[in-house]
């Protein structure tokens, strides 16, 4: 595949900013209730793991707790020290790095799970085939992907970057076949309530026949 292109300064000078000014919308602290019911159901079971833009790793000490293999990357300063903060406190073993995802994933090997919660609504906007040249780096037959994205439901401002149904299964569907595609909530300090989003668990299909 091309060379994927990574992000500019001037783009990692906005993400660190976010945490350096305050608390980002999206960090709410605390694990996602949404993964917390995928993992419960039985639907993901422990392996490699890779969280794409993992924040102040809330999500990858909680994947990390539950016997997941995780690699989480941001390319926040601020953020990978909170999170670095976050699993020494929580006595969790995550390998937390700071780098552009695109530029990290170049010589990465495929993970048996990926976990996306706000990166596909923020990228697809700007450059949709980059992001699906990534997601096939980072996967492989019958690799889980499990992308949090802000749904079209409600436009109330503050809310994360809106996807609609038809726009999920046109994109990710050229890669990978639906588990489920459900609604569910984004929680954020902005709004006690969160905000309408969809939960997608998809999986690469395992050649000559669909995974089970």
């Amino acid at each position: 595949m091309d060379q994927l292109p990574e992000a500019t300064s001037s783009e990692i000078r906005d993400w660190d900013a976010a945490y350096r000014d305050g608390t980002p919308p999206w960090e709410a602290g605390a694990p996602s209730a949404e993964l917390i019911r995928v993992l419960d159901a039985g639907l993901v079971c422990p392996g490699t793991t890779l969280e794409l833009g993992c924040g102040s790793g809330a999500d990858a000490v909680y994947l990390a707790r539950r016997k997941f293999e995780v690699t989480a990357v941001d390319v926040s300063p601020m953020a990978i020290e909170q999170a670095r903060t976050r699993a020494e406190m929580a006595a969790a073993t995550v390998c937390f790095v700071l780098d552009d995802v695109f530029r990290f994933v170049r010589n990465c090997t495929p993970f048996d799970f990926v976990y996306d919660k706000g990166f596909y609504h923020f990228v697809r906007r700007g450059d949709l085939d980059r992001l699906l040249d990534l997601l096939w780096r980072v996967t492989k037959p019958g690799s889980l992907y499990l992308v949090l994205a802000g749904s079209d439901e409600e436009t109330a401002a503050g809310g994360p970057p809106q996807v609609s149904e038809e726009q999920i299964r046109q994109e990710l569907g050229r890669l990978f076949e639906f588990v489920h595609l459900r609604p569910c909530r984004l929680e954020s300090p902005l709004r006690k309530q969160g905000y309408p989003a969809w939960s997608c668990l998809a999986r690469r299909p395992i050649r000559g026949g669909r995974a089970t």
